[in-house]
């Protein structure tokens, strides 16, 4: 038999230990291959893969600032400080100009900050639905000056006036009924129903029916009307009756109910070349367009310093009567309707010649009538729009005299974001809010200065 081949041998490699590691294994007597082993044994296991919190991370996290549209990030960071870092990067024309220790971090729909060093697992995985808010902290006051925080007021003013839809521009000979509620709800004007009854005291005016020729438009008929109103009336001197029908370019806008009302009236009646009267004439009470009376009281008010009536009528048997009324502090419009020609015209003289009096004390005009004032003119009011917030900051302005600087500060401020306020949409005014309260002169509980 052929012999057998030898196996090769294997070659002996010595074990290098470092003698550091050898003189510390804490075992004497033993051979340098034992304390190799034992070195061995006691070594840790190597690192295969990442650490359990890196492994865990989301690769994309769905962000929001401001009321900007959620932006999905890709991070591979380990905690919150990493994410802002990443965040402030992703959107550098928001928060390129922010410290990054004045971003913070919140999960949606929840009020706390997230700690810089929480570490960011699965937890964080969402959706645009659900996207991690971010939060910028403004300075402290003290750390601002006045000049600075009036530079931020007027900022937020103006992008929201940017912002604004424009005002609708309205004719009011175009208004409906629907749409003058609509704008009347807006501005929180209550109505007051007046009957004749109500203006007893009041000597009827005799008159002639005034004739409308149903063949020709009013327009070309309104010369007569005038007429016909400078002879019924029979004022004293020192007032106007005349006809106004192709004056119409008066407007007037109205920031509740976000319109600009344009237009005017056929008829005007005053002291002196000041309207207090418009009528508004037409030949049937079909043509009765009440939307329209409304808004040229409107337009009317806004004109002159004295109070104001509007009338619309046919000059015969239908008469409609609108004026401001103040009572108990509450604005309201006065509605008189009445098919008393007499009454009606007893109403418009006896309030002419009031302001009248009260005009003519003005410039210095010696007055030789007298007047009968009933009870609902007694209450007449000029209107004035309602702005939240406005009263609180006329009556802080009562105590200017004691007031620091920085106080009036504050006070101008508020008094221009609530303006601010009322011009935002729903889903933006606690933002506003928000900012009102960095304003406070609650200087020992001061808010968090903060805006979201």
């Amino acid at each position: 038999m052929p012999p057998k081949p030898k196996k090769p041998r294997k070659k002996k490699v010595a074990e290098v230990v470092s003698p550091t590691v050898a003189g510390t294994s804490g075992t004497s007597g033993t051979t340098a291959k034992d304390k190799g082993v034992e070195i061995f044994e006691n070594a840790p296991p190597l690192r295969t893969e990442l650490s359990s919190g890196s492994s865990s991370t989301p690769s994309k996290i769905w962000v929001k600032y401001g009321d900007s549209r959620p932006v999905r990030l890709t991070f591979d960071g380990e905690i919150v400080d990493d994410l802002i870092r990443v965040i402030k990067k992703e959107l550098p024309n928001e928060l390129a100009d922010v410290d990054v220790n004045r971003i913070t971090l919140r999960r949606h729909g929840e009020e706390e900050d997230l700690r810089p060093g929480l570490p960011v697992d699965k937890s964080f995985e969402n959706n645009d639905d659900t996207p991690l808010q971010v939060i910028v902290t403004l300075k402290r006051k003290h750390e601002e000056s006045p000049e600075v925080l009036s530079e931020i007021v007027k900022s937020a003013v103006r992008e929201e006036f940017s912002r604004q839809k424009p005002a609708n521009q309205i004719r009011v000979s175009n208004l409906s009924e629907t749409k003058m509620d609509e704008i009347m709800n807006n501005l929180g004007v209550k109505t007051a129903e007046l009957i004749d009854e109500d203006f007893q005291s009041l000597s009827p005016v005799s008159c002639q029916p005034f004739i409308w020729d149903m063949e020709r438009e009013e327009a070309q008929q309104m010369r007569n009307v005038e007429i016909w109103f400078k002879n019924t009336l029979d004022l004293p001197r020192g007032f106007h009756v005349k006809d106004i029908h192709t004056q119409a370019n008066y407007q007037r806008p109205l920031q509740g109910a976000n319109v600009v009302l344009t237009g005017g009236s056929d008829i005007s009646i005053g002291p002196s070349g000041t309207a207090c009267v418009w009528i508004e004439a037409k030949k049937t009470k079909d043509d009765f367009k009440e939307g329209q009376a409304i808004g040229e009281l409107l337009l009317l008010d806004n004109l002159h310093s004295i109070s104001s009536m509007v009338v619309l009528t046919d000059c015969n048997a239908h008469w409609i009567i609108f004026f401001f009324i103040k009572v108990d502090d509450e604005q309201s419009m006065a509605i008189c309707r009445t098919h008393n020609p007499g009454i009606a015209l007893a109403i418009i003289k006896q309030f002419v010649q009031e302001e009248g009096k009260k005009f003519h004390s003005w410039i210095g005009k010696a007055v030789d009538y007298g007047v009968d004032l009933p009870t609902p003119l007694q209450k007449k009011t000029k209107f004035t729009e309602h702005i939240p917030g406005a009263d609180y900051e006329n009556r802080m302005a009562d105590m200017v005299g004691d007031m620091s600087e920085q106080e009036l500060f504050n006070m101008t401020a508020r008094k221009r974001l609530r303006m601010l306020r009322n011009w935002c949409k729903l889903d933006e005014q606690p933002q506003v809010d928000q900012l009102i309260r960095q304003f406070s002169d609650d200087y020992e509980n001061p808010p968090p200065m903060m805006f979201v």
